[in-house]
């Protein structure tokens, strides 16, 4: 990566987005690529400024769902997702939006002032399967909506059609 600042920028984006989305998304291994590099040291700080150029770009405002079901014989089955961009617009104005809303709702957000996420979980992720996770999150708007094929159907059906939202869509 110190080779390659600018390929480094991007793959700490890609990150980052990725992670935004979802904690437990990192590239690789257990700590985040972000967590590897020191800004003292003139090689990481080059490839973090790369990063910022990065994130210098529209963000969006994504809810964010996952199923973690069971099969009829009890075993895991993949996980469902839907992500929908919600709006669009710079990382302090839609973050800012986020946290006025979930503190209306009594909704804590986790938000990151050195980068710009702004995550406020719904919903989440609980310790046994079968469970539902919601959350809204910023990040770079680079992300494609996307659900599952049953995702609707599998989500009322597990959530008895109580799934509680922010009024943000």
């Amino acid at each position: 990566m110190r080779s390659h600042p600018d390929i480094a920028g991007e793959v700490l984006r890609l990150e980052y987005t990725a992670m935004s989305l979802n904690p437990n998304a990192r590239l690789y291994g257990r700590r985040s690529l972000l967590e590897l590099l020191d800004r003292s040291r003139p090689r990481d700080r080059v490839c973090l400024e790369a990063f910022e150029r990065e994130l210098d770009v529209p963000w969006a405002l994504y809810h964010v769902r996952r199923l973690f079901l069971l099969s009829e014989s009890g075993k895991r089955r993949s996980v469902m997702r839907s992500t929908e961009r919600v709006d669009i617009g710079r990382p302090q104005q839609l973050a800012r939006r986020l946290i006025t809303v979930s503190e209306r709702h009594g909704i804590d957000v986790e938000h990151d002032p050195l980068y710009g996420r702004a995550r406020a979980w719904l919903r989440p992720r609980r310790e046994t399967w079968p469970m539902a996770e919601e959350l809204f999150v910023t990040a770079p708007a680079r992300v494609i909506d996307k659900q599952d094929k049953q995702f609707e159907q599998e989500w009322r059906a597990l959530l008895s059609g109580s799934a509680a939202r922010l009024p943000l869509a």
